[in-house]
């Protein structure tokens, strides 16, 4: 019994930190994107409202497209016990890099000068939502594996 209630907590704290990287990697990209757009347009930060349903919107469809590859990222971390914050900052990258060269072709870095490729933007947001997501749960990604109560048999109650 202590198995199943070790792995549902364990699953519940990824599933914690999945949507505290996906609110981060939102939240980054409102912050360089909108924040620099609003700055160029000499307008102020808008209504809080509206920054808050953007944010949770595009932190929805970031964890929807990313959550293939998150999953395969996080259970190699876990099973492998891999508990580096560069480990995950490094899959949050490749995730990001993988999710808008599948989502827009090679269209990407076609814009005219460094500071104008999207691209940037989307790397630095993996980067970020990787360092969240290790900073919630890939510190401790494994040892749900090193309890000893985990690795004992179970006691039949007779």
């Amino acid at each position: 019994m202590i198995r199943i209630l070790v792995l549902l907590v364990r699953f519940a704290v990824i599933i914690v930190g999945y949507a505290a990287a996906a609110l981060a990697a939102s939240g980054f990209l409102h912050a360089i994107l909108l924040g620099r757009a609003q700055t160029e347009l000499g307008q102020g930060s808008g209504a809080p409202g509206a920054w808050f349903f953007s944010v949770l919107f595009v932190a929805l469809l970031a964890s929807y497209y990313a959550f293939i590859p998150a999953i395969a990222a996080i259970l190699f971390g876990e099973f492998s016990r891999r508990r580096e914050w560069l480990y995950y900052a490094v899959c949050g990258a490749v995730i990001a890099a993988a999710v808008s060269a599948l989502l827009n072709g090679g269209g990407m870095a076609d814009t005219g000068s460094l500071a104008d490729r999207p691209i940037l933007s989307l790397l630095g947001a993996g980067i970020v939502a990787g360092i969240v997501y290790w900073a919630f749960c890939g510190r401790s990604a494994g040892r749900w594996r090193d309890r000893a109560e985990f690795n004992a048999p179970e006691q039949s109650e007779s």
